[in-house]
């Protein structure tokens, strides 16, 4: 009988991991037996025949075929990886946004379009707009006479030449 709670824990692990809601038996065959947790391709079929496998069924069109679905066990573990799953893709997406949030950011005060400033720049003087640039074709953000740089504290501030 331990051996009945190892293959069922077998199956399990693998439909959790394929995210699959039952296997074949014929695909079940190749996992425990590569596993070596079944001698050979007849023993499951006696196991699931024998209804050792309570949750395993027959399906009633044909071509009939066995199929070994997740036990109780394997549908609660796979509930509570779920949750998981969903807390830590919650906390992701909390902390990419976070990350966004605390970036470095710059308005330029000719198009109004503010975009982070990427980290190889923020020691530079002076900032171009990317935008501005391609509208207007500048080399630099120079215009009335005006050039824009950041301080140490990242405020922009107005040099006239």
């Amino acid at each position: 009988m331990e051996n009945i709670e190892k293959i069922i824990q077998a199956i399990d692990i693998q439909l959790i991991q394929k995210n699959k809601p039952y296997m074949l038996l014929a695909e079940a065959n190749r996992l425990l037996t590569s596993t070596r947790l079944i001698a050979d391709n007849k023993a499951l079929k006696k196991i699931v025949e024998s209804r050792l496998i309570p949750h395993a069924y027959q399906t009633l069109k044909s071509p009939k075929q066995w199929r070994i679905p997740l036990s109780e066990k394997g549908k609660a573990e796979k509930e509570k990886l779920d949750k998981q799953n969903k807390q830590r893709a919650k906390e992701n997406q909390y902390t990419i946004q976070t990350q966004i949030l605390n970036q470095p950011t710059l308005c330029c005060p000719f198009c109004e379009y503010t975009g982070i400033i990427p980290e190889q720049f923020r020691s530079e003087p002076c900032l171009i707009c990317p935008k501005y640039q391609a509208r207007n074709g500048c080399e630099g953000m120079n215009n009335e006479n005006q050039i824009f740089y950041l301080d140490e504290t990242g405020t922009l501030i107005y040099e006239v030449i």
